[in-house]
């Protein structure tokens, strides 16, 4: 059990660690320094990583794990796979989320557009997945929002990329494709959602190469360059 404990708390700080970019992509992991610097056997520490390994937040590198890189093709079909994950999910919401959820949805909506202008890219994107997320929970499907969430995790960077200057816009789409729901369109929420989501050949492009800019500054800044 304190086995379990100990992979768990270590999956999380891992996992936390891929997503605020301390952990970088295309970055071999040594395991001997992970686990010094967790203070922890690598027993558990190899469960965390396999864990991450299963999920696609890590992979395999021979005999050691490796943050994945951004690779067009890769970063391309995960947000194809997200496009479909969120029209099943939009689909769903229309038909099973009740009118006081949807309401609920509604003052989320408003308190994240009250958000303080000098918000963090990190505040905004949180808040962006807690609204599709939270379109996820009125479906009522479990698996999709496991799935989801999954998808979330693996395009973070990308998505952290994307967001910066675009606060305005996605606040408008969230706000059409919830009225949308509340109307019981479903063609039309899953018509803006997709709309909302898709990312470009170009675009994905450049948030790539923004992105690999972004974790070299920020890495280059933490070693005093």
């Amino acid at each position: 059990m304190e086995t379990q404990t100990t992979s768990a708390l270590a999956y999380e700080a891992l996992r936390k660690r891929v997503l605020t970019f301390d952990l970088v992509p295309d970055q071999k992991l040594n395991e001997v320094e992970l686990a010094d610097q967790m203070s922890i056997s690598r027993t558990p520490l190899r469960e965390a990583l396999n864990r991450l390994t299963a999920e696609g937040i890590l992979r395999r590198a021979g005999r050691s794990f490796q943050v994945p890189g951004l690779n067009p093709a890769d970063v391309r079909a995960l947000f194809e796979a997200r496009i479909e994950v969120e029209a099943s999910i939009v689909r769903l919401a229309c038909q099973r989320a009740s009118d006081d959820e949807l309401e609920a949805m509604a003052v989320f909506l408003d308190g994240s557009v009250r958000e303080s202008p000098d918000a963090s890219i990190d505040r905004l994107v949180e808040l962006d997945c807690r609204f599709h997320e939270g379109i996820a929970l009125l479906a009522k499907n479990t698996e999709l929002l496991r799935i989801l969430k999954n998808l979330n995790d693996r395009i973070h960077l990308i998505r952290w990329i994307a967001m910066e200057g675009k606060r305005d816009n996605t606040q408008s789409e969230h706000r059409s494709i919830l009225d949308r729901l509340r109307a019981r369109d479903a063609a039309s929420a899953e018509r803006l959602m997709r709309e909302h989501i898709l990312h470009r050949n170009d675009e994905i492009l450049t948030a790539i190469r923004q992105a690999y800019a972004h974790v070299h500054t920020k890495h280059f800044a933490e070693e005093g360059g």
